[in-house]
């Protein structure tokens, strides 16, 4: 197992995640192709807010017609699978094991507490995002789940049968690995 990965597992070092946050406003912001914020000075909650901000103001601009929303939804995707090759890299992830549990400790860095199995099963039982995002806000933004796993994993498709921002309890969705039946 990557020594980095369970180091990352029981602590990420502030700076590391501040930058890991940065790269992210700066990977949606050129998705949806506007200038990003300066985050610079900002903690890593208000890089949260500043990045649910962004991505909600941004989802819902492109939303107002099929054709932004396509584009977005693919740019997104490609962003967050850089992003999430990137992450495999740093963190020396060589197996889905570890791609799972690497996405596991990315997403709590996000304030979402995602469980995912080897088989692709994810459920997140909170979200930070939900109060901001509506229900066509977060399925737009699932691009960028999609594309994170894309590059943690390895490619694959994300489909949600339950979401926090339609009322569910959990969300509930299963990332069916390329080349396997689900």
């Amino acid at each position: 197992m990557s020594v980095r990965l369970a180091l990352a597992e029981r602590w990420v070092p502030a700076g590391v995640r501040r930058r890991g946050l940065a790269e992210l406003v700066e990977r949606a912001a050129r998705a949806f192709e506007v200038p990003a914020p300066d985050v610079g000075g900002e903690t890593a909650e208000g890089m949260l807010r500043r990045f649910a901000s962004l991505t909600r103001e941004q989802a819902d601009r492109a939303l107002a017609s099929p054709a932004q929303a396509a584009r977005a939804r693919e740019r997104l995707r490609l962003e967050a699978r850089e992003f999430g090759l990137a992450l495999r890299g740093r963190l020396g992830v060589r197996s889905r094991p570890e791609a799972m549990r690497a996405a596991r400790v990315l997403y709590r860095m996000l304030g979402i507490d995602l469980h995912a199995s080897l088989s692709g099963s994810i459920t997140v039982r909170s979200c930070a995002f939900a109060a901001t995002y509506g229900c066509d806000t977060c399925a737009l933004m699932a691009a960028m789940d999609e594309g994170l796993f894309a590059g943690l994993v390895g490619e694959g498709r994300l489909e949600f049968a339950t979401r926090l921002t339609e009322g569910a309890g959990r969300c509930v969705a299963f990332f069916t690995f390329e080349g396997e039946p689900r």
